[in-house]
């Protein structure tokens, strides 16, 4: 019996059961309008929703909206699923991101905030 616990507690061991997990959540709470893609020194990549939108402003300062690594630019027509990409986020500390748009169907002004990690 004491082998069979043994064998049961080597084998949860090498799963990795008792080792405390490497993977970080890269943005808490993240959009809610734009799905999540990827976050890596400092760029962030999203996917816009179903809509067409506008973006008009990204804060903090800094902060680009990088239409030659993503689908959409600031203040121009940023079609429904495309990629959005931020660059030149900091990478030290937590850095609140809002992005301001406007839907093009309805023409309202909306916002969408999140907490990057780093």
């Amino acid at each position: 019996a004491i082998a069979i616990v043994v064998i049961a507690v080597a084998a949860l061991y090498s799963m990795g059961v008792f080792s405390p997990s490497s993977s970080t959540v890269a943005c808490s709470p993240c959009f809610s309008n734009f799905a999540f893609v990827d976050y890596s020194n400092g760029t962030l990549v999203l996917r816009n929703g179903a809509r067409d939108i506008n973006i008009t402003s990204v804060t903090p300062a800094g902060v680009v909206v990088n239409d030659t690594l993503g689908d959409c630019a600031l203040n121009s027509l940023c079609e429904a699923n495309k990629k959005i990409v931020l660059t030149n986020i900091s990478t030290t500390g937590d850095v609140d991101i809002t992005i301001t748009y406007k839907d093009i169907l309805s023409g309202l002004t909306h916002t969408d905030e999140a907490t990057i990690h780093n």
